[in-house]
């Protein structure tokens, strides 16, 4: 079951970063983003950096709410505090991306780094609750989000700031995108580095501790019709060495590509 339920929450995450880049803040005139419900399928491309892992190809579904005041955006729901003149203040909460059952490792990898998988724990995946606050403007979108995780996961906090700046091309709205989120020590240590009792049982201690990591991206969205949406998300994020040092990474960045199709109801 628990197993399940992340398969269901990675299939979703990528819907709410859509619905971000496409709801209320990108202010499209056609007839469909004035609908308070959006549903589409989707497929992800996804490449993290666990050891072991490659490019995972994963359908999900699309899943959008927007109402006066409370919000639903594939993954993340909440309620919007404060609207004013293109500033948005949000209540949210959330899940993470960055869990991992240790028997998705790769055993053999692993084992030249002189690490019995089998000490491994899981990385188990986080619900976090914070504040999200937006700036929309001529200049371009600024966004700001603050969470902890109170599912007793990692017990740590994260910081993102992201700068975006639309674009009209032909019928593509397209929205380039560079920003950095910061992990606490607790998050950084929890996903990335060696958990005490797995020191216990022989494997060599690693703590990043706090870090930050930048990226880049791009949003595309196309009205196809009154009511339909074509959207294509990417993502490259760089590990700083602390990250990509750990003996649980093999890799030093991480990256996306998302494409769907959604239709307003």
């Amino acid at each position: 079951m628990k197993k399940l339920c992340s398969c269901l929450l990675i299939m979703l995450m990528p819907a709410s970063v859509w619905a971000q880049s496409t709801t209320a803040s990108d202010d499209q005139a056609d007839a469909a983003t004035a609908s308070r419900w959006r549903l589409g399928l989707g497929v992800a491309v996804s490449d993290n950096a666990y050891i072991g892992q490659g490019s995972k190809v994963t359908p999900f579904p699309l899943v959008d709410y927007e109402g006066d005041r409370f919000f639903f955006r594939g993954i993340t729901g909440g309620i919007h505090l404060l609207k004013s003149d293109g500033f948005v203040v949000d209540a949210i909460i959330t899940t993470g991306f960055n869990n991992i059952d240790a028997s998705d490792f790769d055993r053999a990898a692993l084992a030249r780094r002189g690490i019995n998988r089998n000490d491994l724990e899981d990385r188990d995946r986080s619900i976090d609750a914070g504040f999200a606050a937006s700036w929309t403007g001529r200049l371009g979108q600024l966004k700001a989000v603050a969470k902890t995780d109170i599912s007793g996961s990692s017990e740590g906090a994260e910081y993102s700031l992201e700068y975006g700046y639309p674009l009209q091309w032909g019928g593509f709205r397209i929205t380039p995108t560079v920003g950095a989120t910061f992990l606490s020590s607790k998050v950084a240590d929890y996903y990335y580095g060696i958990h005490l009792d797995e020191v216990r049982r022989g494997v060599p201690g690693y703590e990043p501790g706090g870090a930050l990591i930048p990226q880049v991206g791009v949003n595309l969205t196309r009205p196809i019709g009154a009511k339909w949406a074509l959207m294509i998300g990417a993502r490259y994020s760089v590990l700083p060495d602390k990250i990509s040092n750990s003996p649980l990474i093999d890799g030093s960045h991480g990256s996306s590509v998302l494409v769907g199709f959604s239709r307003a109801l």
